[in-house]
């Protein structure tokens, strides 16, 4: 190796350009790497007589990076099948339920968001993807919800929103940073 090295410095410009190809070989091959981010709202209501209104608002950051946003929800509305049942449907103003807008940076009020929920019934655990691109920049998930329940009782309204980033970067050998 040593004599690879003096061999090659002695040779000018060219002999950099060898060192340099010997030197790359050396250093093995970029990985590239995924790395998850996880957002998670859950919130179970233990008020039975006043219905509990709930809202939230979860920021984060999106950009070049990011190749898959994954949503995870479940909602369990007690009692919610018989409401329907009877009334055919939600009660507007009497209603519980969980709503939740997802929106992306430069949109709001007036615009689609990226993802929505309006539910007053029990909705099973499943996962939706946001599509790429994405637009880089602040992400919004704003939930609003209004249950009723009793503490540590099976009558609870509770919701469980989770929003998962993956992110994928280049790790080259010999370096701390993903890019």
């Amino acid at each position: 190796m040593v004599m690879i090295f003096l061999l090659s410095s002695s040779s000018g410009c060219l002999g950099l350009l060898q060192s340099r190809e010997v030197m790359e070989n050396l250093r093995g091959l970029p990985e590239t790497k995924s790395e998850s981010v996880k957002y998670t709202h859950e919130h179970v209501v233990t008020s039975l007589i006043d219905p509990e209104v709930h809202e939230n608002t979860t920021t984060f950051e999106v950009d070049e990076s990011v190749s898959e946003i994954v949503i995870w929800r479940k909602v369990e509305i007690t009692g919610s099948d018989v409401i329907e049942d009877v009334f055919g449907g939600c009660l507007e103003n009497y209603s519980r339920y969980v709503r939740a807008d997802l929106w992306a940076p430069n949109t709001g009020p007036g615009d689609s968001p990226a993802w929505s929920l309006d539910e007053c019934k029990n909705l099973p655990a499943n996962s939706v993807e946001i599509l790429p691109p994405f637009e880089a920049g602040t992400w919004t998930l704003d939930i609003v919800a209004r249950g009723g329940g009793t503490a540590n009782s099976a009558l609870q309204d509770q919701f469980e929103i989770s929003i998962s980033l993956t992110r994928t970067c280049t790790e080259y050998p010999l370096e701390d940073d993903c890019i």
